[in-house]
């Protein structure tokens, strides 16, 4: 598979043409606030805020929702406008924050932290996909609209990489954790109880999100764990994307770190 490197800027898109759309998103879980897109720009849509703490449970297993303040002057640039096959300085400008990581997701598989605003990165001939995105000191993305960047580095060949398609990128949880946590970030789409969702499998058990935050995952009973997650449209069908079945992952719940 060619290597990929995803940047997300977030947009606010909604109809407001049709009264029962509109009545549906209030239920859903993306911001009601009207505003401009942006032509052929990547669209983020940020989650709403309310008070409801999601919990789901199976097997066992329980998910719960973990609360954030996604602050919306907060916002992520890539100041970096050309690129080359090889090593790349590549640098952010950051505003709104001060107590934050950047992390950087490669190809949906590999992702790096870092306390600094830039940093290099090795680009491949083909396809580079990074999805780069502020977080929260205790890890979890942040989830407004300014606070990601998505981008694919194109190096002398065809683009495989449908930029404007419904993206689902694999974040949390680490390979290894005591308390681990479901995290993960959209692109191109929102999730909602009617609309597109977020299917998560860990080991055997099976849950449907319809609510973009983080969750922390408890009741697991074995130290080696599975867990794959998916987005699916509201009839269940897999959603067609390189990166909206993450595959099966393994994490490891080391309860003594």
């Amino acid at each position: 598979m060619k290597p990929l490197v995803a940047c997300c800027l977030l947009l606010v898109f909604f109809s407001c043409g049709n009264e029962v759309k509109d009545q549906q998103l209030l239920k859903s879980d993306s911001l009601t606030v009207k505003n401009t897109v942006v032509k052929d720009q990547v669209q983020m849509i940020e989650p709403v805020e309310d008070t409801e703490i999601l919990v789901l449970e199976n097997n066992g297993i329980t998910l719960t929702e973990i609360k954030a303040k996604n602050t919306k002057d907060i916002s992520l640039s890539l100041a970096t406008k050309t690129f080359k096959e090889g090593e790349n300085k590549l640098s952010f400008e950051v505003k709104g924050i001060t107590n934050y990581s950047l992390a950087v997701i490669e190809n949906n598989y590999t992702v790096s932290h870092y306390q600094k605003n830039t940093f290099t990165k090795e680009f491949l001939y083909g396809n580079n996909v990074f999805l780069a995105f502020l977080t929260h000191p205790n890890g979890i993305a942040v989830k407004t609209n300014k606070a990601l960047v998505l981008k694919n580095v194109l190096i002398d060949d065809e683009d495989l990489f449908g930029m404007h398609q419904p993206h689902l990128f694999y974040y949390l949880p680490k390979a290894t954790s005591n308390n681990p946590i479901l995290d993960f970030c959209l692109v191109n789409t929102t999730i909602s109880a009617v609309e597109n969702k977020v299917k998560v499998t860990i080991n055997d058990s099976e849950f449907t999100i319809g609510k973009w935050a983080a969750f922390k995952i408890e009741g697991l009973q074995k130290t080696t764990n599975t867990i794959r997650i998916q987005l699916i449209d509201k009839a269940g069908n897999l959603i067609d994307g390189p990166f909206n079945d993450s595959g099966e992952r393994e994490f490891v719940v080391a309860r003594n770190l």
